[in-house]
């Protein structure tokens, strides 16, 4: 059997200067390695415990190329760099922005992502708390009433149900506090 090589230096170190070329030569590369990466995986002998983390890693990293707008990474790159003065910083930005053509709607995929989000977290978090709500105040049949665990008098006392339905109100209330609180 032969093993493939994983890391060959000589393709993935050329300098690459056109962005078609180099992103297709990036595809190409990355077709090439994940050919060798499946032909690595059926000579080896893996757990399903490892299968299972290394099938999350990859997922992890397809989505984090898919989740970073390849506009802004050399935006970013700039920032990181501290070791520039002021004025290296604004004609290194001025270089980025006469290269890349781009709205402000690039930068506003993400804010939109979490805002729709959050609003889907919002409206669950409050059907939950209303939901448990109604499970307290509206009357459940006997069959339904498990155990009473509290007595108010003969007739009427805390029971499972109602224990359970605050359970749910109190996840309503902190995945509503988990929501907001951005710290």
């Amino acid at each position: 059997m032969k093993i493939p090589r994983l890391l060959d230096s000589k393709k993935t170190s050329e300098p690459l200067t056109d962005q078609a070329v180099k992103t297709g030569r990036e595809n190409n590369i990355l077709n090439i390695k994940i050919k060798e990466l499946i032909d690595l995986i059926e000579i080896s002998n893996i757990d399903s415990q490892d299968s299972q983390i290394y099938q999350k890693q990859l997922s992890e990293a397809f989505q984090r190329s898919l989740s970073t707008p390849k506009e802004l990474v050399p935006f970013k790159e700039l920032d990181q760099n501290n070791n520039l003065s002021r004025e290296e910083l604004l004609e290194g930005l001025e270089k980025l922005l006469s290269e890349n053509t781009f709205d402000s709607k690039v930068s506003l995929k993400p804010e939109q992502k979490n805002t729709l989000q959050t609003g889907v977290m919002f409206i669950l978090a409050i059907l939950l708390i209303g939901v448990g709500f109604a499970m307290i105040i509206m009357p459940a049949p006997p069959s339904f009433e498990i155990f009473t665990v509290f007595y108010f008098n003969a007739n009427d006392g805390v029971t499972i149900m109602d224990l359970i339905s605050l359970l749910i109100i109190f996840g309503g209330v902190l995945l509503f506090v988990l929501n907001f609180n951005k710290k």
